[in-house]
């Protein structure tokens, strides 16, 4: 009786598991095809502000495997970013580069950065590891400044680097949207993969782990490397929205705006860093038309999440999920 028991429990778990990767795989297919229809159906303007926020979701998704993950706080991300997209334009500016080969090789940079600067900075811990990833930022940033003849300086570079139809607003949009959602999947394996599994024990307890015999170090290198290739790639998503790179990419306050989105849609969600990234990029837009004291109205919202939500909007929506759910399954109506 106690293997059968044993055994229904464990087909009821496979059960929910399956319910739950459907329910998951459901709910992204209708993410997808509502931003589809957004990039078919609204005006350009709102299409070029949904876009922005696309690739910053990348940003966000790919700056969050360390932030929850890793439990990394990194402040060097804007390097990785500004890098993919420093790449694309001078490469087209100085070697004649195709916006294709930018493309292919700019991760490979931004996974490159990443792994020097990650040998350098994982060697501290804590404030002292995100005081170093700070310190790469300027650096990144000064660099593109003073480089005056190779950067354009404050100037930055701009050109028409795109191929004439991703130059097309909507048909821009649909390539952005093509290419980080395939981003997302490859950010979702990893995360879902032992590798991932391991890097979120380390999370918890990092000690345990290295008593374990796990290489923390290793691991979180590799979550590092793989941050700064996707971060790279949200950087050329961002010549597709503007055709130029300049050094506010590279600034530290940069690096902060992923973190900012991780923090308002939910680090321990898979998708709460992108649902923050549209509700910090769109919310912007729209306070900036509205109100002067838009950074105000911002640092209160962000306060309140941090305080009454630590789990964020996705915690939130996940919370609700549940609680219908329950109302649901005792037969007594949500409403």
């Amino acid at each position: 009786m106690l293997d059968a028991a044993t055994t229904t429990r464990a087909a009821r778990a496979r059960g929910r598991v399956a319910r739950a990767g459907t329910a998951r795989a459901a709910g992204a297919a209708a993410i997808l095809i509502a931003l589809v229809g957004a990039g078919l159906l609204l005006p350009i303007s709102a299409t070029l502000n949904v876009e922005n926020a696309i690739g910053l979701a990348v940003f966000a998704l790919a700056t969050n495997v360390l932030l929850g993950y890793g439990g990394l706080v990194s402040f060097g991300q804007a390097v990785f970013y500004g890098a993919g997209a420093y790449t694309v334009m001078l490469g087209w500016q100085h070697w004649g580069w195709s916006f294709w080969l930018g493309f292919a090789v700019a991760p490979l940079v931004g996974a490159s950065l990443a792994l020097a600067m990650g040998l350098i900075a994982l060697r501290a811990r804590e404030l002292y590891f995100a005081l170093l990833t700070l310190a790469f930022t300027q650096l990144a940033y000064t660099l593109a400044q003073q480089q005056q003849e190779f950067t354009g300086g404050d100037n930055g570079v701009f050109g028409k680097v795109l191929p004439a139809w991703i130059a097309d607003a909507r048909q821009g949009y649909m390539f952005t949207l093509a290419v980080a959602s395939v981003c997302a999947f490859a950010l979702w394996r990893i995360v879902t993969s032992p590798f991932g599994i391991t890097l979120r024990a380390i999370r918890e307890n990092r000690d345990r782990m290295e008593a374990l015999g796990v290489n923390v170090i290793l691991h979180e290198l590799l979550a590092f490397v793989v941050s700064g290739f996707f971060c790279a790639i949200a950087g050329v998503l961002f010549i597709v929205h503007t055709q130029s790179a300049y050094p506010q990419l590279l600034e530290w306050t940069k690096s902060g705006e992923p973190i900012l989105m991780a923090v308002i849609g939910g680090m321990f969600s898979f998708l709460g860093p992108a649902v923050g990234a549209f509700v910090y990029t769109l919310g912007q837009q729209w306070l900036i038309e509205h109100t002067q004291s838009w950074k105000l109205v911002l640092g209160v919202v962000l306060l309140a999440i941090v305080l009454l939500r630590p789990g964020g909007l996705a915690g939130i929506l996940g919370a609700a999920w549940r609680y219908a759910a329950r109302r649901l399954k005792q037969g007594v109506p949500s409403g």
